[in-house]
């Protein structure tokens, strides 16, 4: 779920800093996931851009590359004003954050 490569390589294998990456991201990424929802459901694409490119960041520097792709999908239908797409979109990054969230759990506490 992570690409363990990529923040080996910006933390120098710093365990605990790998941890406190971690940590941060899941502790701020619900919020944004909110903010996500709202304006998929109230069709607010200038917010979904601007909250999906935000993820989309976030997810890249913790090596989160696939949670980031969906991210992605959602900035470019904000962007691009067509949110058609946006709610099967939204449902995926929901689906794959349940599994990501509890996956970064572990490895946070394993650290």
């Amino acid at each position: 779920m992570l690409n363990y490569d990529y923040l080996n390589e910006i933390t120098g294998g710093d365990a605990e800093f790998i941890a406190e990456l971690l940590g941060d991201f899941v502790s701020q990424t619900p919020e944004l996931m909110e903010q996500i929802a709202t304006a998929v459901a109230q069709g607010d694409a200038a917010t979904l851009g601007k909250a999906a490119h935000t993820l989309k960041g976030s997810a890249r520097a913790v090596g989160a590359d696939e949670f980031a792709a969906i991210a992605f999908e959602l900035e470019q239908a904000g962007k691009q004003g067509d949110l058609a797409n946006a709610p099967d979109a939204l449902q995926r990054l929901q689906t794959y954050w349940q599994s990501l969230e509890a996956y970064l759990q572990e490895q946070v506490a394993a650290a």
